[in-house]
């Protein structure tokens, strides 16, 4: 491993820490508004790509850097892809049932 300066990696936490608090609050927003819906795998992998980054300017690393990003996007992308997915199906099942509501009250209405 290659030798950390500690200072360095002092500053770069500090900072990663203010990030965590600041994504923080933006990602409230964002659930609060119902903005997050679909798209929570994408914003939990750019926390994840912000902390990678963060470890490579503390190790200078570039080559770790890489071989991590692969791992957390090996391991990342299916979970994106999954809560796509879910949200969709949770869409069509909604849509589905506005329209068997819909139907129903229409169909006792005559």
């Amino acid at each position: 491993m290659p030798e950390i300066n500690v200072w360095r990696a002092v500053t770069i936490l500090l900072a990663l820490a203010v990030f965590g608090y600041l994504y923080n609050r933006w990602v409230a927003g964002l659930v609060s508004e119902g903005h997050d819906r679909g798209y929570m795998g994408f914003i939990v992998a750019l926390g994840c790509g912000v902390v990678i980054l963060g470890w490579m300017l503390i190790t200078v690393d570039l080559a770790g850097a890489l071989i991590l990003l692969a791992a957390f996007a090996a391991a990342g992308v299916p979970m994106i892809l999954g809560s796509i997915e879910r949200y969709v199906r949770a869409q069509d099942a909604a849509a589905r049932a506005l329209r068997e509501d819909t139907e129903r009250l229409l169909s006792d209405g005559d």
